[in-house]
């Protein structure tokens, strides 16, 4: 209940009709992930005070999403932070998932299915089993990442399906999501910059390929 009302008054607070698709949809995914959370653990908690700053983040995101992207790559889903609420508030994107752990697989599939989204596709592999044995040379107009950390090796593979106008989307703390601080410039330039929102120390850092 709490979690509701404080969505609802979220969903105010951001121009989100409280009746539309958008919304149902979003209440969906919390109702499934409160489910689901009872069995596997997708998330610490399902209490406001702890979802709430992730809910809150992907909308926010959603106004700095590049108009002309169609398709998008998300890397390590987890529960679907960011990446499923993005789709809810962008359905039209084509949307894959790459998630090593096969029972955050299921839910992601599943909450897929119940929010009626289409065009998602999850993949149960590492990032490079996928990007070296099933992508192919497909590219991607745009790739994220959260609460995982890409080393050089994955990095180069990430470049490599990258097209001029594709940007990294990279959701981190204090400390940039790679393993070392250098491991983005040989290929990627910083386009953008943004601090989220009402946290301390919680960004949105957007790169281009060189």
């Amino acid at each position: 209940m709490e979690s509701a009302k404080a969505l609802q008054q979220l969903l105010m607070e951001s121009a989100v009709p409280p009746n539309s698709e958008v919304a149902l949809r979003l209440k969906s995914y919390l109702d499934l992930l409160e489910k689901w959370n009872s069995r596997i653990n997708l998330a610490s908690s399902t209490e406001w005070r702890v979802i709430g700053p992730m809910v809150r983040e992907a909308i926010w995101a959603a106004a700095f999403y590049p108009p002309e992207a169609v398709s998008h790559l998300d890397i390590g889903s987890g529960a679907g932070f960011p990446a499923l609420l993005l789709k809810s508030l962008m359905p039209s994107i084509e949307l894959d998932m790459v998630e090593r752990r096969e029972k955050k697989c299921r839910f992601l599939e599943t909450a897929a299915h119940a929010l009626g989204l289409g065009g998602v596709y999850v993949h149960h592999a590492l990032l490079s089993e996928y990007l070296l044995g099933y992508a192919g040379g497909k590219s991607w107009d745009c790739m994220s990442w959260k609460a995982v950390k890409l080393s050089a090796d994955e990095l180069l593979q990430v470049r490599a399906h990258c097209h001029t106008r594709t940007q990294l989307w990279m959701f981190h703390g204090k400390q940039a999501a790679t393993e070392g601080t250098e491991t983005l410039r040989p290929g990627f330039e910083l386009f953008r910059k943004e601090k989220v929102p009402g946290t301390r120390e919680s960004f949105l850092s957007v790169y281009r390929p060189r």
